[in-house]
């Protein structure tokens, strides 16, 4: 099975880098196993700072025309926690999540074709954002 592993560049937390780990397609119907990755490119220290406990990350997996189909975050409340963290060089934190291959509204999926973006919320107001990277669920 195939992963992509897509990487953001981002001006504001340079060296830190989120990439996005998933199957590139998968039965319909097969829960789907999602993996964010924060990872320090460089060569010092770097400071993390992630909003939440535990920390808040989104998964968005939306149609081939940008309709959002599914948020992991979709209704949540995330507490208004900032957490500190360094990463020493070379240093990975890795989130987890999978999707059901369901609406946010509880609805089963069709097969097809869908983007899916991780979003990992930073001291406000950024946020670090992979690339979409394309998932076919398969008949």
């Amino acid at each position: 099975m195939l992963y992509y592993a897509l990487i953001l560049v981002s001006t504001l937390v340079s060296p830190l880098r989120l990439t996005i780990l998933l199957p590139d397609s998968v039965p319909l119907g097969k829960p789907v196993p999602i993996t964010l990755r924060l990872t320090n490119l460089g060569g010092k220290p770097v400071t993390a700072y992630l909003q939440g406990r535990p920390v808040a990350f989104d998964v968005i997996v939306s149609r081939r025309d940008g309709t959002p189909v599914w948020r992991r975050l979709e209704g949540a409340v995330v507490a208004a926690v900032l957490q500190v963290r360094s990463l020493a060089p070379g240093e990975v934190l890795e989130f987890s999540e999978t999707w059901p291959q369901r609406t946010n509204l509880g609805a089963p999926v069709r097969p097809g074709e869908y983007f899916v973006t991780g979003v990992l919320p930073t001291d406000p107001p950024a946020e670090l954002r992979t690339r979409p990277a394309l998932l076919r669920i398969l008949p």
